[in-house]
């Protein structure tokens, strides 16, 4: 019988398994369930920007989603499988207390939001982050240095320090911030307890200001000038930072006979979604990966050398392996990309319920909506006169995080049609997208190739032709579906020494590419133009949100 490995993925929305063969990287099967309460909005209140997921939704879902893979492609795999790598969303912590549970699996705290995890789009610590950024710029030492140079609301610090001084009870009961990565694997190994629980280089070095220059993370007293819990959180997160060829651990009995597994399955330390999707992908060194999904996450990983000491300004950090070990890993990334097209389908499909339908032929009207403007899409010349948008929908991520900043629309008149508002958002996201590209190359990182994995990449031809025209650049699609499931696959087989090392992991087991798109000469030279009056308004309107 051959051997298998499996990538869990941890979505916005929901968790994927994939189980593939360790030799060769043949997709088995895969396998989807949704997190029950989060599809009901349940914690979530959009209007404060607060999203929020309970932790027996996350449990929940892996085990349905794995007992139900089990039953498609059989026991018989199941008992083969050899390893297991874990990727989340991030940054998504949830408070623990002193044994490791988190806060909300005990009775007392089972509906409050706080002490949930905090899914990484909740944008309710702005003040927060502004004032990580602020201290740390006042100091001998800018401990944002590796991450851009600004903390964001969508990281780790600034929603602890929301929760610590927001929340007494959660606050008194906290002993540590742990990430969803590293909570899952922790949970599969039964090492939640502090003392045990290996954190990930990947989110430690991202999002929880870690690094090897100072010694792991920021001193005591550095944290104390925010919150006195912040120094006590601190020291029990600690200094040590695994990367995910490492194993976290041996599934546990419970988890053994829930899923159907063998007795010696190893667990790989997790990381963030977007940084094994670059390993499923078969990233090599300046190679941009753009995982394109609700929001995009961008990672390119360079070599020592290439980089220097150089620190590029405006990003999510460069994270010495955070994607592969030996190389520097470097994160950018949009807060809203499919979000943005989710916002303009609920805006112009409103009045659906007006019309007399039932709620299957609104839902299914509505499914219809996106993909008919796309295919509509592929037609459309691109001019410069036509309507012109911002992608702020849900702030900026990359470059230089702030989410204040707004979404907005220009041009548009009593002519403007429905399909020229929807070019309008998806230039924006190509636009956006560049400008990510543009931050990386005036810095001195090159990108010599572009690769779009995720769910739009291979849905939507006609906006990856529009990104490759506004990128000036070749964008490759990849054929998996499951690129981030892949790649935790890829480092759960390094972690149970099936492969020596993450490089030969991924010249066996990495998706192969299914479509390449080129620029496109007349419509490369309008958004060149077009790109240009984008760059023009965005700085009009972020000027207004400052004053």
């Amino acid at each position: 019988m051959s051997a298998y490995v499996a990538g869990l993925d941890f979505g916005s929305d929901s968790v994927r398994w994939l189980v593939v063969d360790a030799a060769t990287g043949a997709e088995i099967g895969s396998e989807v369930a949704y997190y029950r309460s989060w599809m009901n909005g349940d914690y979530c209140v959009p209007t404060k920007q607060q999203y929020r997921q309970h932790p027996k939704d996350i449990l929940r879902a892996l085990t349905s989603a794995g007992v139900a893979l089990r039953n498609t492609i059989g026991d018989e795999v199941f008992q083969n499988i050899k390893a297991i790598g874990v990727d989340t969303t991030g940054s998504t912590p949830i408070a623990i207390d002193k044994y490791g549970t988190a806060l909300s699996l005990r009775e007392e705290f089972s509906e409050d939001p706080d002490a949930m995890f905090i899914l990484w789009k909740d944008h309710t610590s702005i003040e927060e982050a502004e004032e990580i950024t602020r201290v740390a710029k006042q100091g001998t030492v800018d401990y944002t240095r590796f991450v851009g140079g600004s903390y964001s609301s969508e990281w780790y610090w600034a929603k602890l320090l929301r929760v610590l001084r927001n929340n007494k009870k959660v606050s008194d009961s906290i002993h540590s911030f742990v990430e969803m990565c590293d909570w899952v694997p922790a949970i599969l190994t039964g090492t939640t307890a502090p003392k045990h629980l290996k954190r990930s280089r990947c989110a430690s070095g991202h999002k929880i200001l870690w690094n090897a220059s100072w010694g792991g993370l920021p001193p005591r007293k550095f944290f104390s000038l925010f919150h006195p819990k912040m120094s006590e959180v601190r020291d029990n997160v600690g200094d040590q930072s695994y990367t995910s060829d490492v194993s976290a651990g041996i599934v546990t009995d419970e988890w053994q006979k829930k899923l159907g597994l063998s007795s010696d399955v190893v667990v790989a330390v997790g990381a963030f979604d977007a940084h094994m999707g670059a390993l499923g992908a078969g990233a090599k060194s300046n190679e941009l990966v753009k995982v394109i999904g609700t929001s995009t996450c961008d990672i390119i990983t360079a070599d020592y050398d290439a980089l220097g000491e150089n620190c590029v300004a405006g990003i999510c950090g460069q994270v010495d392996g955070s994607v592969i070990p030996g190389k520097i890993g470097l994160e950018a990334g949009q807060s809203a990309f499919g979000d943005y097209y989710a916002w303009f389908k609920n805006t112009m499909t409103w009045s659906l319920s007006l019309a007399g339908l039932s709620e299957t032929e609104i839902t299914k009207a509505s499914e219809r909506f996106l993909p008919e403007l796309g295919n509509q899409l592929t037609h459309y010349s691109p001019n410069y006169k036509a309507p012109l948008a911002l992608d702020w929908i849900n702030g900026r991520r990359t470059p230089d995080a702030n989410q204040r900043l707004t979404a907005a629309f220009f041009g548009m008149n009593l002519g403007s049609s429905v399909l020229d508002l929807f070019h309008a958002v998806v230039e924006s996201t190509a636009f956006g997208a560049k400008k990510i590209n543009d931050t990386f190359e005036d810095q001195g990182v090159a990108i010599n190739k572009v690769i779009a994995i995720g769910g739009i990449s291979r849905k939507s031809a006609s906006i990856m032709q529009i990104c490759a025209d506004v990128f000036g650049k070749a964008v490759e699609v990849k054929a998996s579906d499951q690129c981030c499931a892949l790649g935790a696959a890829i480092c759960g087989a390094v972690a149970a020494d099936i492969y020596p090392s993450m490089e030969a992991a991924i010249e066996a087991l990495a998706s192969d590419t299914e479509v390449s798109y080129t620029p496109r000469k007349e419509e490369s030279k309008v958004y060149r133009l077009r790109y240009q009056q984008y760059l023009q308004h965005a700085s009009y309107v972020e000027s207004r949100i400052k004053n």
